[in-house]
């Protein structure tokens, strides 16, 4: 447990790191995006079309096939089979990859006139396809090195990978002027570099044999978890495209503008914490006490989310006005609030799940999926015509709190976990409260609301301990748990560090 805690801690910094470096991108260049001197909001809006489109694409033609690959990687039977398995899958990938370019390249003004109605972005689409075609090969070699436990590298590929998207964005729009081009040239030079850099790694840890029988099953094993995963995609993108197709191009701007803060969120915090989870779950479902950890982490993964988003939601307007240069942009603060109560319970939602996992009734996750996405498509039909990006943000939060609700019954149907629901609830509405009090002095000056948000937020913790989330075995965990973060990643003789961490999980058992 020790070793599994120390990890833990490890991997949400490292590979979290990985998981959103080159997606800083997209924050730190918003205010080039937003600039109507730069990109014009037709362009702006168009970018965000094919990051949605983007995203889908990816999640059908990659057949989860890299999360197949985790699996097998760590079966005892395949050990010797490694490398003809890895080449397997590359492979196939680069297949994909080859032929989807081919087809983009043929059809991207079919798809331009589909999307845009008009065939001008064709140059956009063609590279957007190659850049998701190199993807592919980026996220299985990124799991190669995560099974090997590669972090050193595996941050230096990434920040090289960020530092030439970054460098050749700011070129390309700021001074040579390519417009929306630029964007999609530069992020297709940032996965070639990658590319470059891992490829020897790559060929030192295949076997040019291609082992069909294992990716046949790899396939049959991934299948149920790609058609969760573009469900969950289209789940998450229909908002854009009805706003896209029956709303102005403005409206789809400040909605994504909207989003992308509200997401921070979910891509620093929520994401970043389950890559280093998701393994963690699984080794201990044999510690005897394992139900009550998870309950735990819960709780506290909700105290985190629900402050982050409480932060994003009180300085929506400051943060908004920061990222944007242009008051054509700034409403969007307005929704930041209605999407992150959904992002709490997409979190909820996302941690409830293990239960289903843990027996392997993962059809279960599909099947919910496969109802929720045509609900939320028909919601956000009914409401954006009448309110535009609130109807969006509403069909949002129900669909997520539905999909917990749906999730969360199943999963306790099948295997009961003593979560402390009671907790979770009180920390939501605890800021829910905060948040409305912060949100009231927006209408007063700079400094009064500033002073007035930050009162909010400190008034948070202290109403955790009056509403008595935390019992005394938590208090006292929690004291051991920011000890351990401060120690372990500096020069404390690892055996006092493995005291900490000793007591954290004395504190927790």
């Amino acid at each position: 447990m020790q070793k599994q805690f120390k990890n833990l801690l490890k991997g949400i910094l490292i590979y979290g790191f990985g998981n959103v470096s080159v997606k800083l991108v997209g924050f730190v260049l918003l205010q080039l995006y937003t600039n109507p001197k730069i990109l014009s909001v037709e362009e702006f809006a168009t970018s965000l079309i094919l990051e949605s489109t983007s995203l889908v694409i990816v999640s059908i033609f990659s057949l989860a096939l890299y999360t197949a690959y985790i699996r097998w990687y760590w079966d005892k039977e395949f050990i010797n089979q490694r490398k003809s398995i890895l080449f397997s899958c590359y492979a196939l990938l680069l297949g994909i990859g080859a032929l989807l370019s081919l087809s983009g390249y043929f059809c991207s003004k079919t798809f331009s006139l589909i999307l845009f109605g008009k065939d001008s972005f064709s140059i956009p689409i063609i590279l957007m396809i190659i850049g998701i075609s190199i993807q592919f090969l980026i996220d299985l070699t990124l799991s190669q090195m995560r099974v090997e436990e590669k972090p050193t590298f595996y941050i230096t590929t990434n920040l090289i990978r960020l530092t030439v998207s970054l460098l050749a964005t700011v070129y390309f729009l700021k001074y040579a002027n390519h417009g929306l081009v630029g964007i999609y040239e530069a992020l297709l030079l940032g996965n070639l570099a990658f590319m470059i850099i891992t490829i020897p790694y790559i060929l030192k840890r295949i076997e040019f044999k291609f082992n069909f029988p294992v990716l046949k099953e790899m396939l049959k094993f991934s299948s149920p978890i790609a058609f969760a995963s573009i469900s969950g995609i289209l789940l998450s993108q229909f908002d854009r495209y009805v706003l896209n197709f029956s709303s102005t191009l403005i409206n789809v701007s400040v909605y994504s503008l909207g989003v992308k803060i509200a997401n921070i969120t979910k891509l620093f915090i929520i994401n970043s914490i389950q890559i280093a989870l998701t393994p963690t779950y699984f080794k201990l479902m044999n510690h005897p006490d394992h139900k009550a950890i998870y309950s735990r982490i819960m709780t506290w993964f909700t105290i985190l989310v629900v402050y982050t988003t409480l932060f994003l939601s009180l300085f929506g307007l400051e943060i908004t006005k920061l990222f944007s240069i242009s008051a054509i942009y700034w409403d969007a603060y307005k929704i930041i609030p209605i999407l992150s109560l959904g992002i709490i319970f997409s979190m909820l939602k996302d941690t409830s799940i293990i239960g289903l996992q843990i027996t392997k009734r993962t059809k279960i996750i599909g099947l919910t999926l496969a109802g929720i996405a045509p609900f939320n498509l028909l919601l956000n039909l009914i409401l954006i015509p009448f309110l535009g990006i609130y109807g969006a943000a509403i069909t949002s939060l129900v669909s997520q709190l539905f999909f917990f609700i749906i999730i969360h019954r199943y999963a306790q149907k099948h295997y009961h976990i003593p979560y402390r629901l009671d907790r979770v609830f009180s920390i939501i509405i605890i800021g829910t409260i905060l948040f409305i009090a912060g949100y009231l002095f927006n209408c007063f000056s700079l400094e009064i609301r500033i002073i007035a948000k930050f009162i909010s937020l400190l008034l948070f913790p202290f109403f955790l301990f009056i509403f008595k989330v935390f019992d005394k075995k938590e208090i006292i965990a929690i004291k051991s748990f920011i000890d351990s973060i401060r120690n372990i990643f500096i020069n404390t003789p690892p055996k006092e560090v493995d005291e900490q961490v000793a007591n954290i999980e004395e504190t927790l058992n």
